[in-house]
């Protein structure tokens, strides 16, 4: 009979402890929702002050002088303004643009042999 009870006070402690753990994680979790809808909140409200980055950091100024020239002139300054905006907005300003270059293949044939390869010759 101690043996039996032994086991079950055994068990009663496991279970004990991973109710703790869940209570415990459950916990953070609500922690982190309210801390994200915290945060959507500020941006839908348009200010920063919410997020990590009090200020926000300022774009790029680039000048042509500054614009890599590709051998063919196919990236036009606007369409390297939109690349600059967008490397920007999505790593940050401590990266720095080295040569834009059109691509040598095209896409639609691309996507055609990689829909071909894929089938399975009988």
């Amino acid at each position: 009979m101690d043996l039996l009870l032994a086991t079950t006070s055994d068990v009663l402690r496991l279970e004990t402890a991973i109710l703790l753990i869940v209570v415990v994680a459950l916990a953070v979790l609500a922690k982190a929702v309210v801390d994200l809808k915290s945060e959507v909140k500020s941006l839908r409200r348009g200010d920063a002050s919410g997020s990590p980055q009090a200020k926000p950091s300022a774009m790029p100024v680039v000048s042509p002088a500054s614009m890599p020239t590709p051998a063919d002139e196919a990236v036009t300054p606007e369409i390297f303004a939109v690349i600059v905006a967008a490397v920007h907005a999505s790593l940050g300003d401590q990266h720095q643009i080295v040569s834009v270059t059109p691509a040598e293949t095209l896409w639609s044939r691309e996507g055609r042999r990689t829909i071909f390869g894929s089938h399975s010759i009988r």
